[in-house]
């Protein structure tokens, strides 16, 4: 009867602390949330605003087409 009654201790001292660790990982997790929404703040309050690239201009844009063109032309040749 004695190695019953220490399997027994053992078994509720076992599950004891690890319902009491759970319980604190939970309250944790909480608490973590909890900081991070105080943070994050509500999305709603500030529309945020796309950032729109710097538009280039006739010539820019042509000069630009003209290197991707080279680029492309420079790497299939050098491929082959």
């Amino acid at each position: 009867m004695g190695l019953f009654k220490q399997a027994l201790m053992i078994m509720t001292l076992g599950m004891g602390l690890t319902f009491v660790f759970l319980y604190f990982v939970i309250q944790g997790l909480k608490l973590a949330a909890r900081i991070i929404h105080h943070f994050e703040g509500d999305p709603s309050e500030e529309p945020v605003k796309p950032v729109q690239p710097a538009a280039a201009s006739g010539g820019e844009a042509a000069l630009h087409a003209a290197v991707i063109a080279v680029a492309l032309e420079v790497s299939k040749s050098s491929t082959h």
